[in-house]
Parts: structure tokens; C-alpha cells; sequence
């Protein structure tokens, strides 16, 4: 069984020397996680909560749309300057 796991790491290994590996579509450095509070509902009116990005841990509320997305933005730039 040894000598099957050799060959599959080796032949795993080959493959990823002759395929090299493209950037994530979806990379983890830009997850975040959306609290909403208890009064947003449906139609997102009030729109309040929080973000958190989960690759840093750092967190912002937000009381608006308009407040998420400067959030988001603001935590996007926070990541790119550590």
C-alpha cells in the first residue's frame, strides 16, 4: 500500500508541474461574513449590521447600503496594506 501512495504523490505532483495552478475565482482572501441585524427584513429597509473579513478578523457595522459597500471597500484596502 506504501508504494500506491509513492506513486499517487509522485503522479499528483507531475500534474500539478505541467498544469500550473490558476488564482482562485473565489479567493479566500476576499471572504467575508454578513450579520444583518434583527430589523432588516425583505426589503433590506432599515439595511444594518455587520461585516466581517474572515481572512483578518477585523469587523465593521454598517446602517446602510451605501455604509456596507464603504465598509467592505474600506476592509478590502485594510487587507491589501497588511
Amino acid at each position: 500500500m506504501t508504494g500506491e501512495r509513492a506513486r499517487t504523490a509522485g503522479s499528483r505532483r507531475k500534474r500539478s508541474e505541467a498544469f500550473p495552478q490558476e488564482a482562485p475565482k473565489l479567493p479566500t482572501g476576499k471572504a467575508f461574513v454578513l450579520q444583518l441585524s434583527r430589523e432588516t427584513g425583505p426589503t433590506l429597509d432599515p439595511f444594518a449590521g455587520r461585516v466581517e473579513h474572515l481572512a483578518s478578523g477585523r469587523r465593521l457595522r454598517f446602517e446602510s447600503l451605501a455604509a456596507f459597500l464603504e465598509a467592505v471597500l474600506r476592509l478590502l484596502a485594510q487587507a491589501r496594506q497588511s
